[in-house]
């Protein structure tokens, strides 16, 4: 920027002032000002082509009303130099106004206008939404194309400049929104904690905890038929209360859960909740993920309720010698879990039933426990995380950069989980969710160890630079014997992972 030794830009109006003016807004200037030292007195707050806004709590268009050190001038309505001839025509519209922002100092460009004659200064319009100028409208004295501006306070302005000669005024350029002190974008979020929820009659209450560390801005509600599930609802809350009420909700069972939300990030889900509305006229499903694991002569049982129907009040649980078989154990269960210590030597074939007041469901899957001969190692799940179309290492970025929904950019994982025994990996449950203009989930199930999902570029918040998404990936596997372990990407030893969404 050049030096401007007689006269500052300011906007008379811009912001409350920090010298002797705040609360109240200052009246909007009606007429281009110009700000010039007063004799004897000390220049503006100001270097070449700055200005601090401080300075300029101004009442009307003929004198500020400074109070600050270094800030004293008066103000004087800009006039053509004298005997310096008047260009034949206005100037046509500058080129886009673009702003960067460091702290609390603003610097504003554009570019001259192309048409027309050209301009001897510029226009800067500011207001509190868009197209409006009612904070602030004042000429910057000069035909540079930049302005930078320091001592800003935080807020919202929607700003524009025009171009200014003796002939007149051009038309505004587009709108820049600019935020000044606003919360850094967060780059990943935790999960809420502590999801609750109650009925009555048919309206459901949902509760639960921010998260510590980045503040959500809103949050994701899922719903489900059965766990996991988001295929009855899927949609942001809008805000940041920690409770949701949905009324004329119809009978069934929901599993539900809920994400933290913000800059376009989205956490992993919360702990999940069953939520059953209105009444159930039939035997409930069968109880799901039946494991065992055996620590000496103790043995413990696991298991996940029932998928979607009737909720169940108690589980029956089966054990014999041999698949299929009850002659060693029908007992009543309440609750999701069992454990027996001083459990006899042999294999225990055991299964599980749920049940309501209308009677037994179907059995759940059989795990054979053995207890007094060897103990399955645990299982150690991880995975590594690639871009396929840039490098062959893994890595923690993938970059969206194909246009094709035929031939999409692809991200994968590979699973490095394994197990020390003599039981199996028999399969892999992977989950990744993003948001991309909306939240997105892909799951595979089955006995791959690896994991592919595509994307396309171009979409919503997509840049040049390619924006930066979090990007969350869970993997669930399950050996032979009914036992599980999951691992989800930024915990643990598990690195945080990104997509990179690149405009087309």
């Amino acid at each position: 920027m050049r030096s401007h030794p007689v006269a500052f830009a300011i906007a008379t109006s811009l912001f409350l002032s920090a010298c002797g003016n705040s609360g109240r807004m200052p009246n909007a200037p009606t007429t281009a000002l110009r700000v010039a030292p007063e004799s004897g007195t000390a220049s503006p707050t100001s270097s070449a082509g700055m200005v601090s806004w401080s300075c300029f709590a101004n009442g009307g268009v003929t004198h500020a009303a400074f109070g600050v050190s270094g800030c004293g001038a008066r103000v004087t309505i800009l006039q053509p130099a004298s005997g310096r001839a008047a260009p034949l025509t206005a100037p046509g519209v500058p080129g886009p106004l673009t702003a960067t922002v460091s702290g609390s100092v603003v610097t504003l460009t554009w570019s001259a206008p192309t048409s027309g004659d050209a301009p001897a200064s510029y226009v800067i319009e500011a207001g509190s939404s868009t197209g409006s100028a009612d904070i602030a409208s004042f000429d910057t004295g000069s035909n540079a194309t930049s302005l930078a501006v320091f001592n800003v306070p935080a807020g919202t302005y929607f700003v524009r400049v025009r171009a200014v000669n003796s002939a007149g005024i051009s038309a505004p350029s587009s709108d820049f929104q600019l935020v000044v002190g606003g919360p850094v974008p967060c780059a990943s979020l935790s999960p809420p904690t502590g999801l609750t929820g109650s009925v009555i009659g048919s309206t459901v209450v949902l509760t639960w905890a921010a998260p510590a560390g980045c503040a959500p801005t809103s949050y994701v509600i899922q719903a489900g038929s059965s766990t996991g599930l988001s295929n009855l609802a899927n949609f942001s809350t809008g805000s940041t209360a920690t409770t949701f009420t949905a009324s004329g909700v119809g009978s069934g069972t929901y599993f539900i859960r809920v994400l933290s939300s913000a800059s376009g990030a989205v956490s992993t889900p919360s702990n999940e909740i069953a939520i059953t509305v209105g009444t159930c006229g039939i035997v409930p499903n069968p109880p799901q993920n039946l494991r065992a694991t055996v620590s000496g002569s103790t043995l413990t049982l696991a298991w996940d309720p029932p998928l979607g129907g009737c909720p169940a009040s108690s589980y029956v649980l089966e054990a014999g010698s041999s698949s299929g078989a009850t002659n060693i154990a029908v007992t009543a269960v309440n609750g999701t879990t069992l454990t027996a210590s001083n459990v006899g030597n042999g294999t225990y074939f055991i299964r599980i039933r749920a049940v309501n007041n209308l009677g037994q469901s179907a059995a759940s899957n059989e795990v054979a426990a053995t207890v007094g001969g060897s103990t399955p190692a645990p299982l150690v799940v991880g995975f590594q995380f690639f871009d396929p179309g840039s490098q062959t290492s893994p890595t923690t970025i993938c970059n969206i950069v194909s246009s094709l929904t035929s031939s999409p950019s692809l991200c994968q994982a590979q699973s490095t989980s394994f197990t020390t025994g003599a039981n199996a990996i028999v399969q892999y449950d992977w989950t990744a969710q993003y948001f991309y203009g909306t939240l997105k989930t892909v799951t595979q199930s089955g006995p791959s160890s690896s994991f592919s999902f595509g994307e396309t570029c171009g979409g919503p918040g997509s840049t040049d630079a390619g924006a930066a998404q979090a990007l969350s990936i869970t993997l669930t596997v399950t050996d032979n014997l009914g036992n599980k372990a999951t691992v989800v990407s930024g915990t643990g030893s598990q690195p945080a992972l990104q997509l990179r969404l690149f405009k087309c």
